[in-house]
Order: structure tokens, then sequence, then C-alpha cells
């Protein structure tokens, strides 16, 4: 009868140490909760507010897409034109105001500022151009590029597709620490004309995102894929607090075209707050090598002829891009 009441006694002794444990337990996990909120995560992607579909058109009220006359951008591989992947999801959410890299040139005056009086030139004097590269970052000819632009001390833009950043983001990376601007050009490399209000704001967004985990700045600088907008695509740009960038000089380096021919082309048709398109990546098998060979002579020979190569955002801030390539 006493061993009954003995083992009765031990077993209450454990069924209530339990009991406590179990209490300590849920109390721990109830604060944990209360400090850190629901523990399922969400991408920067998800966060986004939809916007509701505006009236579609030109700016010029002709309801047509604008694409350059005449041009037109090469698609880009085929990595561009299959369906999107998943979002990386950044470390953490891309600041509301963009930040810039730091400066490794003498800024101009005003950089980073837009002008007051857009299209009023702030250096009469001086003959500014920027440099622009699309579709990259890659593994090859997006360094060969840079590697160019640090040995002649010039700064250019380059606007970026996010699966390629995705891909190599110490290039990305790259591109920042040397000084240079960097442009959001979609996920995908999609026609954003074609797309739902939702898959616009996604090419936007996961942009941004991959550039910023890549990189630790956003960017206020957009082209969209094949030069291609709308109003609503417009509307979307600047709801994100971009500008649209078009170019005044195409290079049709995507298609081939020989470096004799680029070269004739570019220095016949820069002019004072030009912006000339080339590529980093893309286009027709081995065509960004004339790119890379092309390079070094325009920079040598428009510099002979007086032009400043400088960012788009410094050519933007100095008055002197034109109002029908800036939107």
């Amino acid at each position: 009868m006493r061993g009954t009441r003995l083992s009765r006694r031990r077993a209450w002794r454990r069924i209530t140490g339990l009991m406590l444990l179990a209490t300590v337990v849920f109390a721990a996990f109830g604060a944990w909760e209360l400090k850190h909120g629901n523990w399922i995560s969400t991408s920067y992607a998800d966060t986004e507010t939809p916007v509701a579909t505006g009236v579609t058109g030109s700016p010029d009220g002709d309801g047509t897409t604008i694409v350059n006359p005449g041009s037109g951008e090469e698609p880009g591989p085929d990595e561009f034109e299959s369906p999107p992947p998943e979002s990386p999801d950044p470390a953490e959410k891309p600041p509301t105001k963009p930040e810039k890299p730091p400066a490794t040139q003498t800024p101009l005056p005003g950089n980073n500022v837009r002008p007051v009086s857009p299209g009023k030139d702030q250096f009469p004097n001086r003959k500014l151009v920027a440099l622009t590269f699309d579709d990259g970052p890659d593994g090859k000819y997006t360094g060969e590029i840079l590697d160019i632009l640090k040995e002649k001390h010039v700064k250019a833009t380059f606007f970026l597709v996010g699966t390629q950043v995705a891909k190599y983001p110490g290039v990305a990376k790259r591109i920042v620490t040397e000084g240079h601007d960097i442009g959001n050009h979609s996920w995908s490399h999609a026609d954003l004309t074609k797309l739902s209000a939702q898959a616009l704001q996604d090419q936007l967004n996961k942009t941004q995102a991959a550039i910023f985990k890549a990189t630790g700045v956003t960017s206020d600088l957009m082209r969209t894929p094949y030069g291609a907008y709308n109003d609503s695509v417009l509307n979307e740009i600047h709801k994100q607090e971009m500008t649209h960038v078009f170019w005044t000089v195409d290079t049709k380096d995507w298609a081939g075209t020989s470096v004799a021919n680029m070269y004739k082309n570019v220095m016949s048709h820069t002019h004072k707050g030009g912006i000339i398109l080339m590529h980093s990546f893309g286009g027709r098998k081995h065509a960004i090598d004339h790119t890379v060979a092309l390079l070094p002579a325009i920079i040598k020979d428009l510099q002979a002829k007086g032009y400043e190569f400088v960012t788009v955002n410094e050519l933007i801030a100095s008055g002197q891009a034109s109002s029908s390539a800036v939107k």
C-alpha cells in the first residue's frame, strides 16, 4: 500500500514538471512573436501596392506605342525571352530615396540635382555627352567595357536587366564602385507596353530589388526594352520616382554593325547633350566584340572635338539633355 502511494507521488511530480516546462516554452514563444511579428517573411515585390491601369497612349496623344523611329532595339538573348524566374528576396527593402555611389571624379556643379528649368543649359561653354550600355551585366563584355572606361577615366551609365544582375551581382557591384550610373532595364527584357499593370510593376520592382541586393543602391533611371513605352508605362516609371531615358544616337551594335560604320555614325550624329546607345551584353553572336573595339576610338576622337563624357544624371542636371530623350 505504501509503495503504491509513493509511485503515485512520483508520477504526479513528473506530470507537474512537464506542465511547468510547457508553460515556460509557450511563454518564451509568445514573447518572441510579440517582438518580431509574424514569422512568415514576404519579398519586396509582394509589398508593393498594385496600381490601376490608366489611359494608354503616347505623350503625343495619338494612342500609339513610342519606339525609336527607324531603329528599334534588338531583342536580348534567349534568357530575356523566357518567363522570368522568381525574384531573389533582397536582404532588405530598397530605400525610398535612391542612394548614389561615391563620386570618383570631380562632379559637375549641381550633380544629381534636376535643373529648375528643364532644358536650360547650365554650362553653355561645355559640350557634354553620355555613353550608355544596355542589357548587362555579364561575365565577359561588361568587364571589358569597364576596363576601358577606367583606363580612359570616363564615366558612363549602365541600364541593367534584373535576371542578369541576379546572375552577376559582382559585376553590378563593380559598376557602382567605379562611379558609374546604374539604371533599370526591366527584369526580363519584356515589352512593357504589352503587360498588365501588375506585371509591369513586377518588372520594375524585381529589378530594383536585385540591383539593391547586389550594389546597395537603387536606380532613379529607367530605360524600357526596345525603347517601347506608352502613357501607362511612363506613369508607372514616374510613380516609382524614376526618369525614363531614351537615346539620341543608336550605334546598332546589337546587329553586328561593323566598327567602321558605328564610328562614322557616332562621329556624325553626336551633338551637345547627346546620349549614345550601346550594349554590354546581348545581340547577335560576337556583336559586342565590335562595341569593345569601337569604344576607345570614339572616346579619344569625341574628346578631341571638345566633348566631355558624363553620366546620365550629370547630363540631366546640366540642362543639356534633350526633353525628347529624357521624360
